[in-house]
């Protein structure tokens, strides 16, 4: 089976009629199809929301992590500089095929509709500034759980990164494949840091939006927890050319080298996973940014 491909899909009637039964003050409800993320089916609604729909198990897990982790922050009013998506309809039923969510809608296009791959390098201080901001925060006041996953332990992902890797090399250029490979050869086993601040946990060009080819918005919270920074430092070492850098570390203040691998490796491995995503499905914009990517992770 595809791990793609959704196991509790929901149809854009199903959708539009499960709204209009809930939420009466909607009607009568426009829809578009705006898409489908890994685990989650994407509507708008009247041209001001978003409504996310679990595609499978693992979707519905993330949509009550997003919903929690977004209204502390609605709550404590936190202003980053990018437009984020505000909760404001949320039905939790018995499971995936009941459940769904409806944000504000965060305007703009997906990072990977965008031709240029290196346009994140003027916004590197900008996004610097965010990510500083972000971790800045008291985890005390948002509703997130600790790193179960052990997302940053190469002890316990090395061998996990080689098969992906391998399921990916058919969308991979020959001479960036042995790059890869012998960042893995050489990768050190470390197990997952301890975790100090809210992290996104999950930046990449999918979850990034644009207006007018620059940054404006981050969606797709449903990966936050309380972790290690680099988790989303690994956005410089993604979508930010080497000599841009500097200016996003300028913003953020500066990190010790051990943070600086950890950011590497789950940028590497991020961009890979996006290339067995990219051949699994045949999406040609996430495998055109997902090579940028992976080029600029090992660079």
């Amino acid at each position: 089976m595809n791990p793609w491909e959704a196991t509790h899909p929901v149809t854009i009637k199903e959708a539009q009629v499960r709204i209009e039964e809930a939420y009466p003050e909607l009607r009568p409800v426009k829809i578009k199809d705006l898409g489908t993320g890994f685990d989650h089916t994407v509507y708008m609604v009247n041209e001001q929301w978003v409504f996310r729909f679990p595609r499978r198990k693992l979707g519905l897990e993330a949509m009550y992590i997003e919903n929690k982790v977004l209204t502390s922050l609605e709550k404590i009013a936190f202003e980053g500089g990018f437009d984020y998506p505000k909760p404001v309809y949320f039905q939790k039923g018995q499971d995936e095929n009941d459940s769904y969510v409806g944000f504000s809608l965060v305007n703009g296009k997906v990072l990977t509709d965008l031709e240029d791959t290196d346009c994140l390098n003027e916004a590197a201080d900008k996004i610097g500034h965010f990510l500083k901001k972000l971790h800045a925060l008291p985890i005390a006041c948002i509703d997130a759980e600790p790193d179960h996953l052990n997302r940053l332990s190469t002890a316990l992902r090395k061998k996990h990164f080689y098969d992906i890797a391998e399921e990916a090399s058919p969308v991979i250029p020959e001479k960036l494949y042995q790059q890869l490979l012998s960042y893995l050869d050489q990768l050190e086993e470390w197990k997952n840091p301890a975790g100090t601040v809210l992290v996104h946990g999950d930046l990449h060009p999918k979850n990034l939006i644009a207006r007018g080819g620059k940054l404006s918005g981050i969606i797709d919270w449903g990966d936050a927890h309380i972790g290690h920074p680099a988790s989303d430092l690994s956005i410089a070492f993604q979508c930010i050319s080497p000599e841009f850098r500097s200016r996003f570390f300028a913003a953020y203040g500066s990190v010790d080298d051990e943070t600086i691998k950890l950011a590497r490796f789950k940028a590497a491995f991020l961009n890979t996973v996006l290339l067995r995503y990219a051949k699994s499905t045949g999406d040609q914009q996430v495998l055109r940014w997902a090579l940028a990517g992976l080029e600029k992770s090992l660079s």
